[in-house]
């Protein structure tokens, strides 16, 4: 498969999510409305929120579906499976979108996709009704509305129409990763608040657990279950897509790092504000000791204070050291993927994922 092939694939069923979210939408806001104004004012903004994204891990639900194949027999036929794809793939995204609004309140980031972050949003809203408290209540309603995505996302789940026992495998699925989210998460703001620098074992660990089995194993695994996969393609599954998810969290920190804001859609230097323990932090230790600590973690830096650092991160080589990190991870997923065993199809789609997450400028 090639990029432009898989970028259509993937565009598809983008298409199928946000068609999805129409009808699904649509049909709870008039329960969350009767409860009060707040329910409907809720929906107003997840559901811009939730389709505001590029939707990568829900897409690859159905990615995975299709390149591993549809198993005949298993009591439900290849349309209702795509259906369960595109609800998976749905719920993927609200638990994501959950996340964001949560990281947001917690790393206080103003923005998210070009727009104001929803504690903002919330904050401003209640400063214009003259709220004693509005910086507090923008936080507390996001929270809500954070929750209330995932328990919609809970109720998609739960309409899946595959049978019983794959339901609950893929049900279990979805509990087991992403709970495993929050102590990664607990450790990224712990760690961003203390100048010991963690090493690269720790570093590795946390974007694991944060970010890359979530964001490719867990879609990969759902998709391939619903199509019958057995436990041997879950477990290449599992080891490429915690790869493919490193690849991807490490050019996330290199957009954050330098970065153009009209593309990421979040302030460049956010990392260096929030004095984010990443690969950049870690290498700058090393070469400059204890000075290193003195360069992040003040909040909101300024845009001449991020050209200086980013000057010297440079001059030290570090984004060259870094891309021989990314190098070696890309050099064994592409490995793992060859030696799998998965259809040669499936196979060739997750080479041009690796491709295009390798290239990725936003």
């Amino acid at each position: 498969m090639t990029e432009a092939l898989l970028n259509r694939e993937l565009e598809k069923s983008r298409n199928d999510i946000e068609s999805f979210f129409e009808d699904f939408f649509r049909s709870q806001a008039p329960g969350l409305a009767a409860v009060n104004s707040w329910g409907a004012d809720f929906i107003k903004r997840i559901r811009p929120f939730a389709t505001g994204g590029k939707m990568i891990r829900g897409c690859l639900v159905r990615l995975a579906l299709d390149g591993y194949g549809a198993v005949p027999g298993r009591g439900i036929g290849p349309r209702a499976a795509r259906r369960d794809a595109v609800k998976a793939g749905a719920a993927l995204e609200l638990f994501h979108s959950a996340f964001l609004i949560h990281d947001d309140i917690m790393d206080d980031d103003p923005f998210r996709r070009g727009k104001p972050s929803l504690h903002v949003q919330y904050a401003a809203m209640a400063g214009r009704k003259g709220h004693p408290d509005a910086a507090g209540f923008g936080r507390a309603a996001a929270l809500c509305a954070g929750d209330v995505l995932i328990f919609l996302g809970l109720e998609i789940l739960a309409s899946l129409e595959s049978p019983a026992p794959v339901k609950t495998r893929i049900l279990g699925l979805f509990g087991r990763e992403l709970a495993a989210v929050g102590p990664a998460q607990v450790q990224d703001v712990y760690s961003g608040k203390v100048s010991r620098a963690s090493s690269r074992e720790e570093i590795f660990r946390l974007y694991t657990y944060k970010t890359a089995r979530y964001t490719y194993f867990l879609p990969l695994a759902a998709g391939a279950l619903l199509a019958g996969a057995g436990p041997a393609a879950l477990r290449d599954l599992e080891r490429i897509g915690v790869d493919l998810g490193l690849v991807f969290q490490v050019k996330d920190d290199e957009l954050g790092q330098f970065g153009d804001p009209a593309a990421t859609g979040k302030p460049v230097g956010s990392d260096i504000g929030e004095g984010k323990k990443t690969l950049y932090y870690l290498y700058l230790c090393q070469a400059l000791g204890p000075k290193a600590a003195a360069l992040y973690g003040k909040k909101r830096p300024t845009a001449r204070e991020i050209h200086r650092l980013n000057s010297l991160i440079r001059r030290l080589g570090i984004p060259e050291t870094i891309e021989q990190d990314l190098g070696r991870i890309a050099g064994r997923c592409a490995q793992r993927i060859r030696r799998a065993s998965l259809p040669a199809g499936f196979k060739d789609a997750l080479k041009a994922l690796l491709e295009t997450s390798l290239k990725r400028t936003f």
